[in-house]
Formats: structure tokens, C-alpha cells, sequence
């Protein structure tokens, strides 16, 4: 639990330093002219898949894969987009507005964990509706090996689209 405490606060830290959570960085990139949103994205999902996979196979962490309802995950999509659009924050910058003190990042954090209580509550009723069901979609059907080598290359494929945004956005490519 410690060591996830901590690496919360660096993953934290990077997100701060790097001002993501700031209207500048998010409103520069949905205008494709500042690209520090995506380089973070895509170097934090790059290393994070890598580092996963290694932790699993390492026996210190493990996968519990939700079924893939196409409905639930369009209509989710949607409304993580719109709330997004809404007030200018993913959830990690949610949280790190909140730590600098921001009012709306406080009213979109709680405005979500409702949503999400919501739908906890109404799942039993609308989960017909969440259709069709794909089944526990993942990688790990496959053989070890194989998915290593898909895990690998697809995280330094993403780490690599980061190096290359940044060399992009300073003229050097």
C-alpha cells in the first residue's frame, strides 16, 4: 500500500510539473498545438503497460478483467468525454487540481464518484441494455510469449510516439 502511496505522489508530481491539469495544456492540445498532454499520456501508458505486465508476471499484481459490454463502454466513453470537455480535467488531473486548491476540480470529482454511484445502483435494472457482452476481452488468452512481445513493443511503440511528439513540437524531425 506504501509503496502505491508513493508512487501515486510521483505520478502526482509529473502531472503538476508539467501543468496537465492546466486549461492552457489541455485547451493546446485539443487544438493540436501543444502536445504535452499526449507525450505525458503516452510515455505514463507506455511504461505503465510494460511495468505492469513485468509486475504479473512477477506474481505482484494480477488482472481482474471486466466483461466488454459495447453499450456500457460507448455510452461511458461518451459521458467521460463530455465531462472532460465539461470542466477541462481527466481524473489524474482532477486530483491534482484539488491538491492546488481548485473549487471545480472538487465539484467534478464528486459530480463523478455520484455518477458512479448511480450506476452501481442501477446496474441490476439497465444491464440488459449494456449489450452485446464480448466477453473478458485481453491479452492474455494468448501464449506468454506472444503477449510479452505485443506488451513490449506496444509500450515502446507509445514511449516512442512520445519522444517523437516532443522532437516534433521543437522543429528537430
Amino acid at each position: 500500500m506504501l509503496k502505491t502511496i508513493i508512487l501515486g505522489m510521483f505520478f502526482g508530481a509529473i502531472l503538476q510539473n508539467s501543468r496537465v491539469n492546466t486549461f492552457n495544456k489541455i485547451g493546446g492540445f485539443a487544438m493540436m498545438k501543444d502536445f504535452t498532454a499526449a507525450k505525458v499520456l503516452l510515455t505514463a501508458v507506455g511504461a505503465g503497460s510494460i511495468l505492469l505486465f513485468i509486475e504479473i508476471q512477477l506474481g505482484a499484481a494480477s488482472l481482474s478483467i471486466k466483461p466488454f459490454d459495447v453499450t456500457g463502454v460507448i455510452a461511458g466513453g461518451l459521458i467521460f468525454g463530455v465531462g472532460m470537455a465539461v470542466l477541462g480535467y481527466c481524473p489524474g488531473t482532477l486530483l491534482v487540481s484539488i491538491g492546488e486548491g481548485a473549487v471545480d476540480a472538487v465539484i467534478g470529482t464528486a459530480g463523478g464518484l455520484l455518477a458512479g454511484l448511480v450506476y452501481i445502483v442501477l446496474y441490476p435494472q439497465i444491464e440488459h441494455i449494456l449489450g452485446p457482452n464480448l466477453g473478458k476481452v485481453n491479452l492474455y488468452t494468448h501464449s506468454a510469449a506472444g503477449t510479452a512481445l505485443v506488451v513490449l513493443l506496444l509500450g515502446a511503440l507509445f514511449i516512442g510516439a512520445a519522444f517523437y511528439l516532443d522532437k516534433k513540437e521543437k522543429n528537430i524531425v
